[in-house]
């Protein structure tokens, strides 16, 4: 009994000195690629046999939790592919014959980001933590991929948001015909093949949120507004246009088209619209429609 508490002594002090490991791990990491943050979809895979076991479930509880991904089961819905295993990912996810043959000696605990449309590797750690601290080891995973992709991800305000609405470039263009518009060579303005009623325009004297915007052509072919689709991988927090509640009007529902949930907040003079749509159970902004 002695040997075994300290054994377990032993354990326990080993897991406490990780940790700042862990924490040091966040500084000096290259930084992800651009498919990891702008993915939607994720599928959880785990080559887990006996005590790796519960990592599919830490992990499955971790992504819900979190809430940024939508889970997906069909490997083509997929932008990312999470696998854990306890041996190293070959890169052949595209090209692998059933599950890993490979010896496996529940010692690591590997968490691996896969590009299913190439089989690429994108992101890849582990924890030699043992089969006792599986469940810790997932955890501990998840949190490090977390807390890269949310360092990584641009986050915009209201006023960076607001701030379109009142850019000198863009208000130039209200009322103007299309053939008006796209005369201004300078402008980068082009014609969107298959909407009509669209103009794309970019450029570098506008601000930054709206430097990629379209201008939408109205029934009397002149310029109504412009529409800003919001960058993937960007974030901005509905908690902001919440906390304003009295400058907007609040509408909800379900797209009849995409059956996706979506929430839209317009100012109360009617000239700007948001639309947030559901991803996981966060409220995520799709675009924004800015009307003359």
């Amino acid at each position: 009994m002695k040997r075994v508490a300290r054994l377990l002594v032993i354990l326990i002090a080993a897991w406490a000195g990780l940790l700042p490991a862990y924490a040091a791990k966040q500084e000096g990491l290259p930084p992800l690629p651009k498919k990891v943050l702008q993915a939607q979809t994720v599928l959880l895979l785990c080559e887990c046999p006996r005590g790796l076991a519960v990592a599919e479930g830490r992990a499955l509880q971790e992504l819900i939790l979190w809430g940024r991904f939508k889970l997906v089961y069909n490997p083509r819905a997929a932008d990312l592919v999470i696998l854990f295993s306890a041996n190293e990912y070959l890169g052949d996810y595209l090209t692998r014959d059933g599950p890993d043959k490979r010896p496996i000696r529940i010692d690591f605990t590997i968490m691996t980001v896969i590009d299913p449309k190439t089989g690429a590797k994108l992101w890849s750690d582990s924890r030699r933590w043992g089969s006792w601290f599986v469940d810790k080891a997932t955890k501990a995973l998840m949190e490090e991929f977390r807390g890269q992709i949310e360092a990584e991800t641009k986050r915009w305000t209201l006023n960076d948001i607001l701030t379109c609405s009142v850019s000198p470039e863009l208000a130039s263009f209200a009322h103007l015909t299309a053939e008006e518009a796209l005369a201004r060579s300078k402008s980068g303005i082009n014609r969107v093949a298959e909407s009509p009623d669209r103009l794309t325009f970019s450029s570098p004297g506008v601000p930054e949120f709206c430097k990629q915007a379209q201008l939408i052509v109205g029934p009397d072919d002149t310029i109504v507004a412009f529409e800003v689709h919001a960058p993937l991988g960007e974030s901005f927090e509905l908690m902001e246009v919440l906390q304003q509640a009295d400058q907007f009007d609040f509408v909800g529902g379900r797209d009849t088209k995409s059956d996706q949930v979506y929430f839209g907040a317009r100012s109360k003079d009617g000239k700007v619209l948001m639309k947030f749509e559901m991803q996981g159970h966060k409220s995520v902004l799709s675009w924004i429609r800015y009307s003359y």
